[in-house]
């Protein structure tokens, strides 16, 4: 019926304009063409803000319910259990559907981290909340059967919950063919698992090594630091070839402090053909002030590149001692690169007093020649002793 009615509008419209010039149909056409899809792009708009309005107002309404409950939760240091807990949130967990988990969880997170801030969260009642509200079910479901932009985004929610996590859930992702999905299981494997949380650290984490797989992998270090003794990285070096990858444990060592690691470091000096692995491993000695590497370094001065000469400098910088202090002025002296004076002059202001009696000792010797180019740099370095502490 309804085609025949359109047919019959479409042959009256057709034969109207069949005796009219070609370009006057063209024009009628594009007319209507141009029409239909204004109409449709105005119901897109309204349908559009329509979403967003109740969207808006969905997340309202769930904060003017949960926000202050949630909150007065949280920071009680009086523990609840999670019965406790949906009665003093109204919960129904029959009537859970009124609520969307999704911005439920945004509001869960909100609160937690102003709590944080605070250093009032109370961690347990923290964890009731979320099982008292269902929602690791509702994301872990998500990871499990979405697709990989959604379930990315999963990934990353609860990795911000920080209510652990099952590795069952992730063995679907931590091989995903998504490098970006691949990445953000395998974190997440790394933050939250309590059986083998760093079974990816063996593999190289990833064969594409970015750095924002540094910056993810040193804040998982981090909070892996702060619940008890890291094992020594070192042992996830010797099994890798990406240079990124050593370079960035190397870096880490020196970050968390492992002290027993310095020896091993010294052996590994000889072995290691790559510059940057090297240039690592010497700046990774000064930051754990392993003074015993003091005439080793100092040996090989000469017989590096220019990147891991520069980094012996720096460490010889870190090393508190006459014998680095001397190496450092005398490398002063018989260098005329200005790069390369700036750098030693700033590695001998690192020795404190003494380091500051050299220098004074240095500028003198230039003034005396007339060198105005060193002096500029000695006062520049001078400056920087004096406002860098500010």
């Amino acid at each position: 019926m309804y085609y025949d009615y359109y047919l019959y509008y479409l042959s009256y419209l057709s034969s109207l304009y069949n005796g009219y010039p070609l370009i006057i149909r063209i024009t009628v056409v594009m007319v209507m063409v141009l029409a239909a899809i204004t109409l449709l792009g105005v119901f897109r708009l309204l349908y559009i803000g329509y979403r967003i309005n109740r969207k808006d107002e969905t997340k309202k309404n769930t904060k003017d319910h949960f926000e202050e409950k949630l909150t007065f939760v949280m920071q009680n240091k009086i523990n609840y259990e999670v019965d406790e807990i949906q009665e003093l949130l109204q919960y129904d967990t029959s009537k859970a559907k009124r609520w969307k988990a999704d911005v439920l969880t945004d509001v869960v997170l909100t609160v937690k981290n102003s709590v944080y801030k605070k250093g009032e969260l109370n961690e347990i009642n923290y964890k009731n909340c979320i099982e008292a509200l269902r929602l690791m079910g509702f994301w872990e479901k998500r990871i499990r059967t979405s697709g990989p932009e959604k379930r990315k985004e999963a990934l990353q929610i609860v990795g911000a919950m920080d209510n652990g996590v099952n590795s069952g859930v992730l063995s679907k992702s931590t091989f995903h063919k998504n490098k970006h999905l691949r990445k953000t299981a395998r974190d997440l494997h790394t933050s939250q698992d309590s059986y083998n949380p760093f079974r990816f650290m063996e593999e190289n984490f990833d064969e594409a090594f970015t750095q924002l797989d540094k910056l993810r992998l040193h804040s998982t270090l981090v909070k892996r630091s702060k619940e008890g003794r890291l094992p020594n990285l070192l042992r996830w070096i010797n099994n890798s070839k990406n240079p990124n990858y050593i370079v960035f444990i190397l870096r880490e060592i020196g970050f968390f402090k492992q002290y027993e690691a310095a020896p091993t470091l010294m052996g590994m000096l000889d072995r290691q053909e790559n510059r940057d692995v090297r240039a690592q491993i010497i700046l990774t000695l000064g930051a754990l002030e392993y003074i015993e590497c003091t005439s080793v370094l100092i040996d090989r001065f000469h017989l590096e590149t220019n990147i891991v000469r520069e980094s012996i400098i720096t460490t010889m910088g870190h090393l508190q001692g006459g014998e680095s202090l001397r190496f450092l002025v005398e490398a002063y002296r018989s260098t005329e690169d200005v790069n390369s004076k700036l750098v030693i002059a700033r590695a001998i202001k690192n020795h404190g007093e003494q380091g500051n009696q050299e220098l004074l000792r240095l500028q003198q010797e230039a003034h005396v020649q007339s060198n105005e180019n060193e002096n500029t740099l000695l006062n520049q370095v001078f400056s920087e002793a004096v406002v860098l502490p500010v």
